[in-house]
């Protein structure tokens, strides 16, 4: 069937579709796609943007879902696909395929089509054929056999899959510690008595970008190119198979602007010093120097990427910060609090009330997103400036807003010793303080700013 983009596609391709496409209005939290709006296709597109690092256009998704009617069936490219896929939980769109084996017909009508496609005679006769029953039945068993023995093959397959166990691969990382930017070397080992399907793993690299499908054996090389400190992980099947940290330090403070729906550059803030008065933060000169167009909704992340001897399950990270004014791209002003552990991080989000369906939290192993979770208390206005305040202590964590605690949880997996620091913005935001002292020896990290 010859799609609107030109690509030849068969049923089985727009049978997948539809099931991607029931996933992913699941996942949004409306899955009656045949009510949505003009407003769900454009949040729907600003947030796979910000999921999958890939840009589908409203009037793309309205195509794809069926609201803009179209005079053949509308078949969206492999990219397209690749990412409604990932929003829906696989790596990619093979992945999504192969964990979704489309029904075989029941036996019935196998022999029901066996018996079709049998010669009749040319004879018209009002008396059965009995040789010709005796000709059908064979090819019959045949086909219901060969479907039967198909059935088992795909079972073993699928069993394959899922019996894997972490120890059967591991991620490595030839160089995982550098300067910025980064060029970080990948392979996967696998065990000896592997026995799943080698060509069923990829690797989230951690940043926007988009996974990548990695063969045994074969080097991946990824472009890292902001400071910090990520996570790349080993997915096989769906699920997380082994972690690697990749650790870009600095020498101090950094300042690096990012623009929505921009997934091909960053911008690194590298004109004029980032304090003024013992305040970090840019002005609209140094971001149009360093080529942001500051019309749009772009972010500035403060990174301070050192290692430290911090307890990362025994400290405390208090942030003075005044978020951006209402401009061109900002609504909602927000600022993410970000602290770096050996294999997982802390993450503390807070926005203006009425957004909080954007945020999200995560403390090691435990995240909460504003999608799924009502995270209406960390809805504050912090335009005119205010204090964040993240303190964990024995792996118990309590999160302050000024000055008032507003959410407390336990998480289970260590962090270990932490290695820094990141503040971020949407629009132009400025850090007053900042300090991240461990609660049981006292060290600290304050770079930059004087002691209170």
């Amino acid at each position: 069937m010859p799609a609107v983009n030109g690509q030849h596609e068969s049923k089985e391709s727009f049978y997948h579709l539809e099931i991607c496409c029931r996933y992913v209005g699941e996942k949004y939290g409306n899955p009656a796609t045949a009510e949505w709006t003009n407003r769900d296709y454009i949040r729907l597109s600003s947030i796979l943007s910000h999921a999958t690092g890939t840009q589908i256009s409203p009037n793309t998704l309205k195509r794809i879902f069926g609201k803009l009617k179209t005079p053949e069936r509308y078949y969206p490219q492999k990219a397209t696909r690749d990412a409604l896929a990932s929003y829906a939980g696989y790596s990619d769109w093979e992945n999504f395929l192969a964990q979704h084996p489309r029904p075989k017909q029941e036996e019935k009508e196998l022999a029901r089509q066996a018996l079709a496609v049998v010669p009749q005679s040319t004879t018209i006769s009002i008396t059965p054929q009995p040789v010709a029953k005796k000709r059908g039945w064979p090819l019959a068993v045949a086909l219901i056999a060969f479907a039967a023995l198909l059935m088992w093959w795909l079972w073993l397959a699928n069993k394959a899959v899922a019996d894997i166990d972490p120890g059967d691969a591991r991620l490595v990382c030839n160089n995982p510690e550098g300067e910025n930017p980064h060029s970080a070397v990948f392979k996967l080992v696998l065990a000896e008595n592997f026995a799943g399907i080698r060509d069923s793993f990829s690797i989230h690299f951690g940043d926007s970008r988009r996974p990548k499908k990695i063969l045994p054996g074969v080097l991946l090389t990824h472009y890292y190119e902001v400071p910090g400190r990520y996570y790349a992980r080993l997915v096989y099947n769906g699920k997380d198979i082994d972690t690697v940290a990749i650790y870009l330090q600095s020498k101090g403070w950094t300042a690096t602007a990012t623009v929505e729906r921009d997934t091909m550059r960053v911008y690194p803030i590298i004109s004029g010093s980032l304090f003024k008065g013992n305040k970090m933060t840019v002005n609209t000169q140094q971001l149009l120097q360093a080529g942001v167009d500051t019309n749009k909704t772009f972010f500035v992340d403060f990174v301070n990427a050192q290692p430290t001897a911090i307890d990362g399950d025994n400290f405390e990270l208090t942030a003075d910060v005044t978020t951006s004014p209402a401009r061109a791209g900002v609504r909602c002003s927000q600022v993410k609090a970000t602290v770096y552990g050996e294999r997982a991080r802390h993450t503390l989000f807070t926005i203006k009330p009425g957004c909080t369906s954007w945020v999200n939290l995560q403390f090691s192993e435990l995240v909460k997103n504003g999608e799924e979770d009502d995270l209406a208390f960390l809805g504050s206005d912090l335009t005119a400036g205010g204090i964040i305040k993240l303190q964990v202590i024995h792996k118990q964590v309590s999160v302050w807003i000024n000055n008032k605690k507003v959410f407390e949880t336990v998480y289970q997996q260590p962090l270990g010793k932490l290695y820094g620091v990141n503040i971020s913005f949407a629009g132009i935001g400025t850090v007053n303080k900042v300090l991240l002292k461990d609660l049981g020896t006292g060290t600290e990290l304050k770079d930059g700013f004087s002691s209170p």
